[in-house]
């Protein structure tokens, strides 16, 4: 478990990991509305390799390599989306901390 942003009173924030893998060949797009602080983002390409992109960046999307991993760990400073995540059987593993509400935890939408 990644640690939580600096000076986050862990009274009113959970923390929370969300886990994807990417079903088939196209890019796909997840997104929280900016709910979360993202602290540690973990890619792992598959067979045929991958890559991921953030959105508040202006570079190109992070290609990984057959097999292989990049591992971002931003500590709550990312909020924005992941605008793709691309490679057959690729896993992504975000961890990150959301204020508490009535609610409970945040959902997060992909397409």
């Amino acid at each position: 478990m990644s640690s939580g942003p600096v000076g986050l009173d862990v009274r009113e924030y959970r923390y929370q990991y969300w886990y994807y893998k990417v079903p088939d060949g196209i890019s796909h797009f997840a997104t929280t509305n900016n709910q979360w602080l993202i602290t540690k983002l973990q890619f792992y390409a598959g067979a045929a390799g991958g890559q991921f992109a953030l959105s508040d960046t202006p570079s190109p999307p992070i290609d990984v390599a057959a097999n292989g991993c990049a591992i971002l760990e931003p500590n709550g400073g990312y909020r924005g989306d992941i605008v793709t995540i691309a490679g057959l059987d690729s896993v992504l593993i975000i961890e990150f901390w959301i204020q508490v509400n009535e609610v409970g935890p945040i959902a997060v939408t992909i397409t």
